[in-house]
């Protein structure tokens, strides 16, 4: 489960990635899709992709059009 205190991500949004929970390993990405499972489609800062199904993730810019 993704735990987070933003509601809902849109694409383009850039956000925080916590890789544990001690919130000591941090990377920011950008979400590129929002899949029906609810996991979080992302591209990180050095290109590559992932999908994120569990963990904590926070907005840091919204996209704004």
């Amino acid at each position: 489960m993704i735990i987070s205190e933003t509601a809902k991500f849109h694409i383009g949004d850039r956000v925080c990635v916590y890789r544990d929970s001690s919130y000591g390993a941090i990377e920011s990405a950008v979400v590129v899709g929002l899949p029906a499972d609810h996991s979080v489609r992302l591209e990180f800062t050095d290109g590559h992709r992932n999908h994120l199904r569990d963990g904590r993730i926070e907005l840091l810019v919204p996209l704004t059009h």
